[in-house]
């Protein structure tokens, strides 16, 4: 059994993406369950065999508790976390190969709030765990907006400790393929990056943040995928195969 939660920010893609990969998954013939744990999700393109919904939501968090919608968000975060022993009581019970984890839309209250990372904590001392992290190509088309994606792929996966696979999702609105050179050559985004117009300091700092990033991350590509033609999905499972196949395990 392999767990893959699918993190990124607000309006990545996280649900569609999810909702249409199992799909693929399943018509490869693979038991995939989906678990939703979006407690402020109005829409799911897919149906749930876990629902955060059927058991509290976001919007009666604020009716019952007289709380914001931000503040609402975060107390979801924590009840998920209550919940997390009957969570994963559930996951191990089930006989899948594949379970993805749809998380909340609001990246920074789950990956940089303590509950967080205590949820993915337990989550792998219980099962296998290869995270699938999602910028959207509708993010600002600009060197240091690349350097800030990447920093923020790297960020989430040192904060959940987990392995994490980064895509390019939503590939289909990509005018050109420039924005996926860039973020998997850091040579021609350093090249990018010293042609900018723009304040000293700031791109300074962008060339100082950008040999942190060859240093430290892995040298995985990042993966290019769009639900409209299934861009990726077959190089997505790829990686997935790759990074647990050293374990003794295959699919």
């Amino acid at each position: 059994m392999l767990a893959v939660p699918f993190l990124g920010p607000a309006g990545s893609g996280k649900t569609s993406l999810a909702g249409s990969f199992g799909e693929f998954l399943a018509e490869k013939h693979y038991n995939v369950k989906l678990y939703n744990l979006d407690a402020g999700a109005e829409y799911l393109p897919y149906v749930p065999d876990f629902d955060i919904r059927d058991f509290f939501r976001v919007s009666e968090i604020m009716k019952k508790e007289h709380i914001g919608p931000n503040a609402s968000i975060v107390r979801a975060s924590q009840k998920i976390y209550e919940m997390s022993n009957q969570i994963l009581e559930q996951m191990k019970k089930t006989e899948a190969d594949f379970i993805l984890l749809d998380f909340p839309g609001q990246l920074e209250v789950f990956a940089f709030k303590p509950t967080g990372s205590m949820f993915m904590e337990k989550l792998q001392c219980d099962m296998r765990v290869c995270g699938i992290f999602l910028l959207g190509a509708d993010t600002s088309p600009t060197a240091p907006g690349f350097i800030v994606a990447l920093l923020m792929s790297m960020a989430v996966q040192i904060q959940l400790g987990t392995s994490l696979i980064t895509v390019l999702h939503k590939s289909d609105m990509l005018k050109s393929k420039e924005f996926l050179e860039l973020l998997n050559n850091p040579e021609l985004l350093r090249n990018k990056l010293t042609k900018m117009e723009q304040s000293g300091v700031i791109i300074d700092l962008a060339l100082d943040s950008l040999k942190i990033i060859k240093r430290i991350r892995p040298a995985a590509r990042v993966i290019a995928t769009s639900i409209i033609n299934r861009e990726g999905y077959e190089e997505l499972f790829d990686l997935l195969h790759e990074i647990f196949c050293s374990c003794g395990d295959n699919y």
